[in-house]
């Protein structure tokens, strides 16, 4: 979905799925995914066991947390997303 946020995408693959009751978003922007549960890798450092381990055990349904950035990286990610436009 060129030109649109990536939340959009992934809601439209959910819509066609509605047997998926459990996933994770793996993405190192936010894109405008607050609601969903995001596993947000460092851009710099990319996936690392810790992420890995964490997304494993909330598809197991061990846990409900997501592993995002905080509040003021992803309002950073989200102000500078704006500013150079949605790449798709």
């Amino acid at each position: 979905m060129p030109k649109r946020p990536r939340r959009d995408e992934v809601l439209s693959w959910l819509k066609k799925h509605p047997k998926v009751t459990r996933f994770a978003v793996i993405d190192d922007e936010d894109d405008e995914l607050d609601e969903l549960p995001l596993f947000q890798p460092s851009a710099a450092t990319g996936l690392t066991n810790e992420i890995v381990r964490g997304t494993i055990r909330y598809l197991e349904g061990k846990t409900d947390q997501d592993m995002r950035s905080s509040r003021a990286q992803r309002l950073l990610e989200n102000v500078k997303s704006s500013l150079k436009g949605h790449q798709g």
